[in-house]
C-alpha cells in the first residue's frame, strides 16, 4: 500500500479514536497528525493488514492517553463525537434519543466509556479492542456487558 492510500484508508479510524480519547478537534487533529508522522518516519513491515492496523491504533490510543495527561488545561467533556453520528438504518431514533443516549455513556467510568465507544462509534471487533488496550479479549467481552448493563440501566 503507498502512502496515499494507507492515508485514505486508516484516517477516518484513527482520528475517531482519537475524538473519543483528547474529546476536542484541536488535540485530536494533533493526535492524527503524531500518528501519521510515527508510521512515516521511518519504513514499517507488517505480516498483514491487521497487523498494521493493530499498530496504528495502538500508537493512537498511546498518543491520545499523552495527549490527555500532559494538558495544561482542564478537560471539557464536548459533544464532539456525536457529531458525526449518523441516522441512517435508526427510523424512529429521535435527537433526543441520541442526546440520552450520550449523556448515560458520559456516566459511565472511564473503562466503561472507552470499551463502548471503542466497540459502537469506532465500529472495532472485540479482538481489535483487546489488542489494542492490550487486555484479554474476555476482559472486553465482560467490560462491554458491564457497560451495556450500566446504559440499559441509565436509560430505563
Amino acid at each position: 500500500m503507498n502512502a496515499e492510500e494507507i492515508v485514505r484508508t486508516y484516517s477516518d479510524m484513527i482520528y475517531g479514536v482519537a475524538m473519543r480519547y483528547v474529546r476536542n478537534r484541536t488535540d485530536a487533529d494533533e493526535v492524527y497528525s503524531d500518528v501519521f508522522y510515527r508510521y512515516f518516519r521511518r519504513e514499517r513491515t507488517f505480516d498483514s493488514e491487521e497487523h498494521r492496523k493493530a499498530w496504528l491504533l495502538r500508537v493512537t490510543v498511546n498518543c491520545s492517553k499523552d495527549k490527555v495527561m500532559n494538558r495544561s488545561y482542564p478537560e471539557e467533556l464536548t459533544d464532539d463525537m456525536f457529531g458525526s453520528v449518523s441516522f441512517s438504518g435508526m427510523e424512529g431514533t429521535t435527537v433526543e434519543d441520541v442526546m440520552s443516549v450520550r449523556d448515560a455513556i458520559k456516566k459511565l467510568s472511564d473503562e466503561k466509556r472507552e470499551v463502548i465507544e471503542l466497540f459502537y462509534f469506532s465500529e472495532l471487533s472485540v479482538n481489535e479492542i483487546s489488542s489494542m488496550l492490550q487486555r484479554p479479549a474476555n476482559t472486553v467481552k465482560s467490560q462491554l456487558s458491564r457497560a451495556r448493563s450500566e446504559l440499559k440501566a441509565l436509560l430505563s
